[in-house]
């Protein structure tokens, strides 16, 4: 059954196909884009088919699919933008709905259809002129092509993408410590050690946002770390305070509620501006529309939270840490509506003692050691599908109940 819809003017048109799906739930299973300059195509791999509702919104212009009673499998993310398609996200409405939307150049007409998957259903949305090819046979090849192989779900063995984000560069020297030392400089050489630690590790692989002294902004680096599909983001930084006293690691999460205390409101405030020393202006209105504020990013922020103790816990192994517990803060860096995201005040530079070692390189690499343990003891225990350390996590198990069975039974 196949349904057309056009996006026009303010006009916005809502279309409610008929319900396909059984009593259970179904599960998302992957998901895969092609596009061009005028038009689309968007495969979702389904484990059963589903009611859906299909309707339009403009300012900017989206297509959006709502599938009650189906969920997204462990390791899905949203492909890269393409052609006319500028972004393509993935959300949990209530009543477990899962929602995606596809974010537009231009309006065009959208239609969908289904069609037999392996082992499932595929819902094929259309956005432009109609295609020719049957149902059948483009579906198959755009997921081949089209959804990103290293985030697959199931067997496989790929690396764990860690996104690696030096604070600061180029014209933003970021805080500067009494003794001249930017927090730049410091941030990119944690960096690189960070990278170059997780690379060292079997089953892990670091991206740096930027692997030289360059200013970007804070959406820019969330564009790239989404552009490599990492499973995870950390953003490094060296904290200032007028209090040259204070001293510690911090490490935070987003919150789209409040900070968990005013100090790390005020700290969010500042790197928050960090656009504005290029001149761009601070915008928090394009990375988490409100359509998705309260779906995905409860779930994302969980999972952030998760990782960063683990951080936090590795940290105290190097030197003091100045807030116990993850806090929680509204950085536009860690914004990311499909990625797990942190920001890690490693020291204060505006420390004299915590100064000298931030330029250190002795202690750099004692920093990164610490961060890639903690992010490696978080994937093991929770390993995303799809990867190295997913098969072992089954081995593991599969040994650990081979062994039960083998034991007398008291």
């Amino acid at each position: 059954m196949i349904k057309k819809i056009f996006l026009r003017g303010w006009v916005t048109v809502m279309v409610t196909l008929a319900a396909v799906a059984g009593a259970q739930a179904a599960e998302l299973r992957g998901i895969g884009l092609a596009a061009d300059g005028d038009s689309a195509q968007l495969v979702l791999d389904l484990s059963d088919g589903a009611a859906q509702r299909l309707f339009t919104l403009e300012h900017p212009d989206r297509v959006v699919i709502d599938l009650p009673g189906t969920h997204r499998a462990m390791g899905v993310r949203a492909p890269p933008p393409s052609g006319v398609v500028t972004e393509v996200r993935l959300g949990t409405q209530p009543h477990g709905t899962l929602r995606v939307v596809v974010q537009l150049r231009a309006p065009l007409p959208a239609h969908s259809s289904w069609a037999a998957g392996e082992g499932g259903r595929r819902l094929i949305l259309a956005l432009g002129a109609p295609r020719h090819a049957s149902a059948e046979a483009v579906p198959r090849a755009v997921a081949a092509s089209h959804a990103p192989a290293s985030h697959a779900v199931g067997d496989g063995d790929r690396d764990v993408v860690i996104a690696v984000d030096a604070g600061h560069g180029g014209i933003d020297p970021g805080a500067i410590g009494r003794g001249g030392t930017r927090e730049k400089d410091v941030t990119l050489a944690i960096a690189r050690a960070l990278a170059a630690r997780l690379d060292a590790q079997p089953g892990m692989r670091a991206i740096l946002t930027r692997n030289r002294d360059e200013f970007l902004e804070l959406r820019e680096r969330i564009a790239r770390a989404r552009a490599a599909h990492a499973d995870l983001f950390i953003s490094v930084h060296a904290d200032s305070i007028a209090d040259r006293s204070i001293s510690g690691a911090s490490v935070y999460v987003l919150s789209v509620h409040g900070a968990s205390s005013e100090a790390a409101r005020v700290l969010a405030e500042h790197e928050n501006a960090a656009d504005l020393v290029a001149g761009v202006a601070l915008d928090d209105k394009g990375e988490l529309a409100p359509v998705l504020l309260d779906a995905t990013q409860s779930e994302i922020i969980a999972v952030s939270a998760g990782a960063a103790e683990r951080v936090v816990g590795a940290l105290g192994s190097v030197g003091e840490i100045r807030k116990p517990q993850v806090q929680r803060a509204g950085f536009v860096v860690l914004k990311s509506p499909a990625i797990p995201s942190m920001l890690i005040e490693t020291a204060y530079i505006s420390n004299p003692g915590e100064e000298r070692r931030l330029r250190s390189a002795a202690q750099q690499e004692r920093l990164a050691e610490a961060i890639a343990g903690g992010v490696r003891s978080y994937f093991v225990q929770n390993p995303p599908d799809g990867t190295r350390f997913k098969q072992e996590h089954r081995s593991t198990l599969a040994s650990a109940a081979d062994g039960a069975g083998a034991t007398p039974t008291p």
